[in-house]
């Protein structure tokens, strides 16, 4: 018992290591936060602008109001850049790789995917703080109530989705960096694998403008969790069975996820090829 209680107290303190060099590495230059700052706020001018302009051109296009379609798009403006998902883990890995550097993590005594997680959630937890708290205040003073959740139900079923869609986006672009590893292709793997996920996640694009063969096919994969599904139960579109369903399905992706994570990695730590020094 003594001896399982000092293995997770070290794997506790070896996880607040990582939570504060994930931090410092948001924190680190001033200027390239203030820069992270203006590109969420431009993106989020961006989507307002475009969203209003859509409906009102084609309002009966829309499954919701307007006032829901621009919270759409400001809060997935502001979790993208809070997620910075096309720097992730896969990132992360292709630049160590690159660097030849990847062989100084394999040999800390914690599992390379635990130390990707602890890093990417100190990030993340950092952008959310110091960008997204900012950048939501920002648009709540300026466009009122048209950026609020649904309803207080709905604002929370969101963090628990988002929650979620985090661990899931991790699980993606880890087993994106384990290609990389494998093949050695650092831009081309990851340009595919940005756009995959930016249609399909119905991040720039809600699935509801979706023609049916691309909506299906979106439905069955896991993409949709990570924005459309915390989107569209933060703006009310989803409820009742249909909420339980698009949570059940994230549930369900996240854990074929997480078992893939755990195969993908055991094979590839015995066939592991590094580039560079």
């Amino acid at each position: 018992m003594s001896s399982a209680t000092a293995t997770v107290g070290r794997q506790v303190t070896l996880m607040r290591a990582f939570l504060r060099y994930g931090i410092e590495q948001q924190t680190a230059y001033r200027a390239a936060y203030w820069a992270h700052l203006w590109n969420t706020a431009v993106k989020v001018f961006a989507f307002v602008v475009v969203w209003r302009t859509l409906y009102a051109v084609a309002p009966d296009q829309f499954p919701v109001s307007r006032s829901q379609m621009v919270a759409y798009g400001v809060v997935a403006a502001i979790t993208s850049e809070v997620l910075d998902w096309w720097k992730g883990p896969h990132y992360y890995i292709a630049y160590r790789v690159q660097l030849g550097t990847i062989t100084g993590d394999l040999l800390r005594p914690i599992s390379f995917p635990f130390q990707l997680f602890a890093i990417w959630t100190g990030e993340s937890a950092a952008a959310l703080l110091l960008v997204g708290v900012p950048a939501f205040g920002g648009a709540a003073v300026v466009l009122g109530g048209a950026v609020a959740p649904a309803g207080v139900l709905a604002g929370l079923l969101a963090v628990l989705s988002f929650v979620v869609s985090f661990a899931m986006l991790f699980c993606c672009s880890f087993l994106v960096g384990l290609v990389v590893l494998k093949t050695l292709n650092l831009l081309g793997v990851m340009h595919l694998y940005h756009g995959v996920l930016t249609l399909l996640s119905g991040f720039w694009i809600p699935l509801w403008f979706f023609p049916a063969p691309l909506r299906l096919l979106a439905d069955v994969l896991p993409f949709r969790g990570i924005f459309f599904t915390p989107l569209s139960i933060y703006v009310g579109e989803l409820t009742g069975t249909r909420l339980e369903l698009a949570l059940l399905h994230q549930v369900v992706w996240l854990g074929l996820l997480i078992l893939a994570v755990r195969w993908a990695w055991a094979v590839m730590r015995r066939r592991l090829v590094v580039q560079g020094g």
